[in-house]
């Protein structure tokens, strides 16, 4: 045979092989297909096999067709244990969360190499429809969701948080885009979200709770505690610009929580910003002029501007509105409490005995004055601790001159033993 010959027996023989090989991948495809979708007894390792070997090989791993049904192996994998569970069997959360995840992913490029023109330039679309038809199904069964409430129970927030990602991210997917988009965003796709932000926030990603609370801050789910919790992440950033921002927009929208503008209000006054913190204040009574807490945080405005008649004033007037508010009890007691331990000091620090004896007196006559205060404010709230010692450091004066404040002595340091 001529060297010619040769050649050209040698170049059909290697076509031929190319041929065989990915004549024989194209089987696996099939094989992966047949394998998956059998009823009576789905071979699903053995399909997987076969799928795996078609992705990996040139011939095919390129092709719309290896892909879909690399997606439809997985997409018979849920629905196989989900038709267990429903005929008395228990169904396997993490095999259907774990295997919608990859159906997903492989559809996704199925659908893209679906909408690619052909050789002769045009796009016919096998697979698209089914593809879509996958997606809502998913969506719909909550079977990512579950997977994900077990992950996030367990601790395993990185896996929590692929399959939120996923099931949240089906409705933004390319092939749902326009009018052909059947999902509507309701309060469970924001929980969803919602409990991805604290999945990241639990593997210290805080950047990225930041960033999808901002996105759900108005989506009618857990407003304001989101709303809080972006002005504490900022605080802990020292972003002060954001931080002021949410908390002013947080008073504007939720003016009943008391959060903003308590914050808002600390912050400028230790921030050189009194008459600002002050204006908002005001701005709050006028609206409420009835809210208790409003004047009772005035009086402290008021106090930490040393400004202490008019902080005095503002706690009384706390105290008219609501006699039961016990902050505001606790802040007039401990103003009076005040008031009668600077007398006391001044009494031991004077030389005139007459003068020094009645300085004491005053001042125990100051610490019987803010007795009612502190007592109601026992009665109301009987395990605050810095409450019931400051009410025990008053009878324990007064009982020096008067016996019969023992029992109440005795009476409180009991309960802040028990404590």
């Amino acid at each position: 045979m001529c060297n010619i010959m040769k050649k050209l027996v040698l170049v059909a023989m290697l076509a031929l092989g190319v041929v065989a090989a990915g004549s024989a991948q194209k089987k696996n495809v099939s094989l992966a297909k047949n394998k998956a979708m059998n009823t009576e007894a789905p071979d699903f390792e053995g399909a997987k096999t076969a799928i795996e070997a078609a992705l990996q090989d040139e011939t095919t791993k390129d092709a719309a067709d290896t892909w879909y049904v690399a997606g439809l192996v997985y997409e018979k994998i849920v629905d196989n244990d989900i038709y267990k569970s429903m005929v008395g069997g228990t169904a396997n959360a993490d095999l259907q969360g774990e295997s919608a995840i990859k159906s997903h992913d492989y559809y996704v490029v199925a659908y893209d190499k679906d909408l690619q023109p052909n050789a002769k330039g045009k796009v016919k679309p096998k697979y698209s429809k089914s593809i879509r038809k996958a997606m809502q199904k998913y969506y719909q069964q909550m079977v990512l969701v579950n997977y994900g409430i077990n992950a996030y129970n367990n601790r395993d927030f990185e896996k929590a948080i692929r399959a939120f990602e996923v099931h949240t991210g089906i409705p933004d997917l390319a092939m749902f885009a326009g009018d052909e988009n059947p999902f509507v965003k309701d309060t469970i796709y924001y929980q969803i979200r919602y409990y991805t932000a604290l999945a990241y926030e639990r593997m210290d990603k805080s950047d990225k709770t930041l960033e999808i609370f901002e996105q759900i801050k108005d989506k009618g789910y857990e407003e304001v505690y989101i709303a809080q919790h972006l002005s504490d992440l900022y605080k802990e950033r020292f972003d002060t610009i954001n931080y002021v921002r949410t908390l002013e927009e947080g008073y504007k929208r939720f003016p009943n929580e008391f959060f903003f503008l308590g914050n808002l209000i600390n912050f400028m006054i230790f921030n050189g910003q009194e008459e600002e913190g002050i204006a908002y204040l005001d701005k709050a009574i006028e609206q409420d002029p009835t809210n208790a807490q409003y004047y009772d945080v005035k009086g402290s405005v008021m106090e930490t501007l040393n400004r202490n008649e008019e902080a005095e004033r503002f706690y009384d007037k706390a105290l008219q509105l609501d006699p039961m508010n016990v902050k505001a009890l606790n802040d007039k007691g401990r103003m009076v409490y005040n008031r009668a331990y600077k007398l006391e000091d001044q009494a031991v620090a004077t030389r005139d005995l007459k003068q020094a004896d009645a300085l004491e007196k005053q001042a125990l006559e100051t610490y019987k004055e803010s007795l009612p205060y502190f007592e109601k404010a026992a009665e109301l709230n009987p395990e605050d601790a810095d409450n019931l010692r400051t009410l025990r450091s008053v009878y324990y004066r007064l009982l020096r001159t008067d016996s019969s404040y023992q029992s109440k002595y005795d009476r409180v340091n009991a309960q802040l033993k028990a404590l």
